[in-house]
């Protein structure tokens, strides 16, 4: 048997996987681009022109929950039934023709004049939360920067109320909440919701003045979105928008220290921050890979996927393909990285792709700005318990202010 039989995408949990699991994606891309893996009974693929490809074919279907909620233990199902019943509802998780209704609630909001007007907003709180930081010349770049400044963006962008934000602190993924059967977080989606349905009315009489009554005026006026849906889409915005960018920040602050090269070329060239920001997606995605289910019989590269098989897309892999980057394990902050697949492909590419960019861009060119010698405080780093979220627990840093 060789190594690459041996492995599974499982084996994403060992110690030496959670580090690097591209050194296993390595391994597994040996078995081919698409092969069947037992401990995830499913298909993965690893491929960067296959998972384009398969990102954007219509016998995929991104409507899972449902199917994973009813493989439940009954007391399960009973349990999580009001989060399998909120995710259900995100555009996220259906396809067409509910997927572009619910789309359409708001994507016509983020527009590239809406995201030019949020970068002053993301640089304020950029340049506030680094002047707390620079007296002391350490701080943790999740807890004390990325956390706070995506959290922040989106308590402005879904116009969360003041006296509600507090409830956006630490959040971590509701998909992996349901994946883990855990109803922690529910006590913060009831006070989340209260404070949701506190506006509804003003929202659809069109008075509310919050960011997220704003970007959806026109279309709420125009479809007969329920409370539920409307909330559900909220959710989504705070879910996609908090945790998997802080994560997108802080791993390419990690990136960044590991490789100090590419943070010298970055001082030296600010010029090319918007472009870094493809390339820190590209190198250490906060997402590692998305699943869909194959609603037909689809043959792939002579291997035939049955219909109702799960396929696991693992973009991580694919965005470190040798035949489609080279020298994929290096980062290169001038590499054009436009292609990548962390936001993935087709109808479910991410709306608010434009807006995490900004933050990336933003986020790290200021830290470099005001920081020089920018270090760990410890070697090693601590990641979540995770083979699909790349979430660090912490990232203590040291630094010299900058001039």
């Amino acid at each position: 048997m060789t190594a690459a039989n041996a492995l599974t995408l499982m084996d994403g949990f060992r110690p030496e996987w959670t580090q690097n699991p591209y050194g296993l994606y390595r391994i597994l891309r040996e078995r081919g681009p698409v092969y069947w893996d037992d401990m995830m009974r499913g298909w993965v693929v690893l491929d960067h022109a296959l998972i384009t490809r398969l990102g954007k074919d219509e016998r995929l279907s991104g409507a899972r929950i449902g199917d994973f909620h009813e493989q439940l233990p009954p007391a399960a199902q009973t349990e999580l039934a009001p989060l399998a019943h909120t995710l259900s509802d995100m555009m996220l998780f259906n396809e067409p023709p509910k997927h572009a209704r619910l789309r359409g609630l708001i994507k016509p909001g983020l527009t590239p004049r809406f995201i030019r007007s949020m970068r002053p907003v993301i640089q304020d709180l950029a340049d506030s939360l680094l002047d707390r930081a620079m007296a002391a010349g350490r701080f943790d770049v999740v807890a004390d920067y990325s956390e706070p400044l995506a959290r922040g963006m989106i308590a402005s962008l879904a116009g969360v109320p003041e006296d509600a934000a507090h409830l956006l602190e630490n959040w971590q993924s509701l998909l992996h909440e349901l994946f883990s059967q855990s109803s922690r977080e529910f006590g913060r989606l009831a006070g989340l919701r209260a404070a949701f349905d506190r506006v509804a009315e003003e929202r659809r009489a069109g008075t509310s003045t919050d960011r997220f009554s704003e970007m959806i005026a026109g279309q709420i006026a125009k479809e007969d979105f329920t409370d539920d849906e409307v909330y559900a889409n909220f959710l989504l915005l705070i879910d996609a928008g908090q945790a998997t960018t802080t994560h997108l920040i802080a791993n390419a602050v990690l990136a960044l220290i590991r490789h100090p090269d590419q943070a010298k070329r970055l001082r030296e060239d600010p010029e090319l921050s918007a472009n870094a920001a493809h390339e820190f997606m590209r190198y250490d995605s906060s997402v590692q890979f998305t699943t869909r289910i194959a609603t037909e019989p689809i043959e792939v590269e002579g291997t035939l996927i049955g219909a109702n098989q799960p396929v696991i897309l693992v973009l991580g892999a694919g965005n470190r393909d040798p035949l489609r980057y080279a020298d994929p394990d290096t980062l290169d902050v001038g590499r054009r990285a436009n292609d990548h697949l962390s936001f993935g492909h087709g109808i479910h590419y991410c709306l608010g792709a434009a807006l995490s960019l900004a933050e990336i861009d933003i986020a790290v060119s200021t830290l470099l700005r005001r920081t020089a010698e920018l270090r760990l405080v410890n070697s090693e780093v601590e990641w979540l318990d995770s083979i699909n979220f790349r979430f660090l627990k912490s990232l203590p840093v040291e630094f010299r202010p900058a001039g």
